[in-house]
């Protein structure tokens, strides 16, 4: 299944047996995305949150 990017219009995949929690990637900007939903077939994506480094701090 392939869903929208809200970024770029391209295609975001998503494989059949995805769970929440899971991230995947747009294959145009590389975008990433959060599945934050699953049911019935139906799948809901967020924008994954950049992990940053604190460096110790």
């Amino acid at each position: 299944m392939n869903i929208e990017c809200s970024m770029c219009g391209g295609k975001v995949p998503v494989p059949e047996d995805v769970i929440k929690g899971e991230v995947v990637s747009c294959t145009d900007c590389g975008l990433d995305y959060e599945i934050q939903n699953t049911d019935n077939g139906n799948v809901t994506l967020k924008t994954a949150e950049e992990v940053k480094e604190d460096w110790g701090e």
